[in-house]
């Protein structure tokens, strides 16, 4: 199984694309040399211009020429051009095929026409009653963004409670389950049985023989090595409604890199979790693969919950032939109501063409460039686009306290040396750059002068902002924003500073992660 999903990396696919294609070509070569041979009764192949390998080669050019063109005129970051480019030139056919299978995610009729119904049928409950901006000051703009883009809009007097770490997010989801009347939802990246999971599906259980509605809806890439095959089957067993994410079929698709990366949790439409956390022991340092496991969550009461239930329930329907007719039976009658002044706008995000635009990245770059004192940023990877990492720096050389969290045990070295690659041009500029010491940091969050912050499933790199179903808590002026930038500062003191010389690799890891980062807006 690690070796299937190692192969189907983009990065495993363009070097096999290369090689290939120095194979197609000199099997073409040989082939039309018969043909010519059998036509004129004489082998042509002599000397390095021959007719066989000139036709391959205006082919190539051909091909190449055609595709580039196409890359070029197209509606994609400058980034992702570079790397098709490149791509193109080293392996123009096949190149072609792979940007042809695996740059667009072309939704069939049938598809297309299930999301039009289900956008259409949740689009009511999306209307917000009010658009909050006599409270948000310089930062409407970012909500009315996040509104217009991906249907989200703002909520004042709901309550958001921080949960520093996977153990205090799992005692609370516990509590909160055993709370359950009507239904409970859960979609996540990855369950893998062990005390975690074992526990929570016992819950649901005992909640299933109460008459508690529950369904639940994993990705089925993302668990390729955690849950078995039949996983699904076992929790349909027992009452729980389960789905599989994007199936894996034996089918070339960019619908498979496209993967639902989301951690949400909704209990009675009242009470709702999002989060870095997924159901697997190193996520509460049951075990400890890859050291002390640092992560967060946050579980947001009141009105702010809305958004997350529809988010459930449309990606569910997506993936159900017998879909929902409406949506109302899972509204509440009435939401509680808390003496809070702040707002919080839960938004998902995710791969064309169902969000056409990049809502986390712009979130995050107005969170930057809006930053007066300090910006803080924790992720366990750092692989962005020329637009963040030049908004990062402008706002340290303009005076802002820019500090970014980075795990110092990876879990993918490739990946690893990557984002160390990227820490040279931020630490010039006067980005301060740490790694956790005691293990592995997958927490998430985005916080900003006390004043606005972001915490849910958005990594630094271009799988969450670019290719993934992700979701977030977009929060201006909660009380949680001290309770966030507090733990990030107890994070610093468990940490390295970095700078240019501790961050210097060798000379094998700055080739391979040279080539890895030409390649990283399409993986």
């Amino acid at each position: 199984m690690k070796l299937l999903k190692a192969l189907s990396g983009r990065t495993a696919l363009t070097v096999l694309a290369i090689l290939l294609q120095l194979f197609v070509s000199i099997a073409l070569v040989w082939l039309l040399d018969i043909i010519i041979h059998e036509a004129i009764g004489d082998s042509i192949m002599v000397g390095p211009y021959t007719l066989p390998t000139i036709i391959i080669a205006a082919a190539d050019i051909i091909i190449a020429l055609i595709t580039s063109v196409r890359v070029i005129v197209r509606d994609i970051s400058p980034d992702e051009k570079t790397s098709w480019l490149v791509v193109l030139v080293f392996a123009p056919i096949i190149g072609s095929l792979l940007y042809l299978f695996f740059s667009h995610t072309y939704l069939p009729r049938a598809k297309a026409l299930l999301h039009m119904d289900i956008r259409a049928r949740s689009a009511k409950y999306y209307v917000g009653k009010d658009d909050c901006a006599d409270s948000l000051g310089d930062y409407a703009r970012c909500s009315r963004f996040i509104n217009e883009t991906a249907g989200a809009p703002p909520h004042r007097y709901s309550d958001v409670k921080y949960l520093p770490s996977g153990e205090a997010f799992w005692e609370e989801l516990k509590t909160q389950l055993e709370k359950a009347e009507k239904y409970i939802f859960m979609e996540y990246f990855i369950i893998e049985r062990g005390v975690m999971w074992d526990e929570i599906e016992h819950i649901l259980e005992r909640k299933v023989a109460e008459g508690v509605t529950v369904k639940v809806m994993y990705d089925d890439i993302g668990n390729l090595t955690h849950a078995k095959r039949g996983f699904w089957k076992e929790l349909r067993a027992k009452g729980i409604e389960c789905l599989r994410f994007n199936p894996l079929r034996p089918v070339l698709s960019a619908v498979h890199n496209n993967r639902d990366h989301r951690k949400i949790t909704v209990i009675d439409g009242t009470v709702g979790f999002v989060g870095g956390v997924n159901f697997a022991d190193d996520y509460i340092n049951v075990t400890h693969t890859l050291g002390q496991w640092k992560d967060c969550a946050v579980m947001l009461r009141g009105e702010a919950v809305q958004p997350l239930t529809i988010m459930f329930l449309t990606a569910f329907d997506s993936q159900d032939v017998t879909r929902l007719e409406n949506y109302d039976e899972f509204m509440p009658e009435h939401y509680e109501y808390f003496d809070t002044d702040g707002i919080v706008q839960p938004f998902g995000d995710g791969p064309r063409p169902l969000y056409p635009t990049h809502v986390a990245e712009n979130v995050i770059l107005d969170m930057i460039n809006g930053a007066k004192k300090y910006m803080y940023i924790t992720t366990p990877y750092l692989i962005i686009n020329y637009n963040l990492t030049s908004a990062l720096c402008r706002a340290a050389m303009s005076g802002v306290d820019v500090r970014i969290v980075t795990p110092r045990i990876p879990d993918k070295k490739i990946v690893f040396w990557i984002t160390r690659r990227n820490y040279k041009k931020l630490l010039k500029s006067g980005v301060r750059i740490y790694e956790y010491l005691p293990g592995f940091i997958h927490a998430k969050t985005y916080v900003s002068d006390d004043i606005v912050g972001m915490v849910g499933t958005i990594n630094m790199d271009y799988r969450s902002l670019v290719h993934h179903y992700e979701c977030g808590v977009w929060m201006y002026d909660m009380p949680c924003l001290v309770d966030i930038r507090r733990d990030i500062e107890s994070v610093f003191t468990e940490c390295e500073e970095m700078t240019l010389e501790s961050a210097r690799q060798s000379v094998p890891k700055r080739v391979v992660s040279a080539i890895g980062s030409l390649f990283a807006p399409m993986l």
